[in-house]
């Protein structure tokens, strides 16, 4: 179980624990509703394998109805109050991504380069010491501290192809490592990891498929 970081408590989430899940469905999407209540509005619809986050409370309690909270930047580049929608899918419609299975080791190859941060190439509203925001953005893997090192280039390649991440999906992700679990559904694969250390501890979810590349990128805080 994962705790939603404060911000999230505070302004967009009103559940305990989140999980990343997608859909199963054989019409290809799951309609998602204002309330838990079965003839409510339509508000979404949710499309095979387009990955979002989940009430993990009410998973556990087996509820019939499930909360769910959808990026509204596929990428979550974006920060604010108004970043996710939410709404409600029938549980026989919610597959969490760890029940996918997984993908072969040598189908998806993700290798990060690193260099040491240097503030002299960033902007940001720090004072040297402590930092909110580097070259405009949320920085992920430090609590208010600045960070030791970031990411120079992302190598992604899915079946000897070679997949572009544009680097305004990883310069606001810092204290990366390479540890990766990758599951897969047809043709996605999700890639999941877990980057930072105790208060700056992230998750962070590559959506991709070899012939349109990343699709989705999902973050949040998962420190204690």
């Amino acid at each position: 179980m994962k705790k939603i970081s404060t911000f999230l408590i505070g302004l967009i989430f009103t559940c305990s624990y989140s999980q990343i899940a997608i859909i199963k469905d054989k019409d290809g999407y799951t309609n998602v509703r204002k309330s838990s209540l079965k003839d409510t509005k339509i508000i979404y619809k949710l499309k095979e394998n387009e990955a979002f986050w989940y009430n993990y409370d009410d998973y556990e309690e087996k509820k019939n109805w499930i909360q769910v909270f959808i990026p509204k930047d596929k990428f979550c580049v974006d920060y604010s109050e108004d970043m996710y929608l939410k709404g409600y899918i029938h549980k026989s419609r919610l597959l969490p991504i760890e029940y996918l299975k997984n993908s072969h080791q040598k189908e998806v190859q993700l290798h990060y380069e690193f260099k040491g941060f240097n503030r002299t190439n960033h902007i940001d509203d720090g004072n040297g010491y402590l930092v909110n925001k580097i070259d405009g953005r949320k920085i992920w893997g430090t609590d208010g501290n600045y960070p030791k090192r970031e990411i120079k280039k992302a190598n992604l390649i899915v079946n000897n192809t070679r997949i572009n991440i544009h680097k305004v999906l990883y310069n606001d992700l810092y204290e990366c490592n390479e540890n990766i679990k990758v599951y897969k559904n047809k043709d996605s694969y999700f890639i999941k990891q877990q980057h930072g250390d105790g208060s700056g501890a992230y998750e962070l979810i590559w959506v991709l498929t070899e012939k349109n590349g990343i699709t989705q990128r999902l973050v949040q805080d998962i420190s204690k």
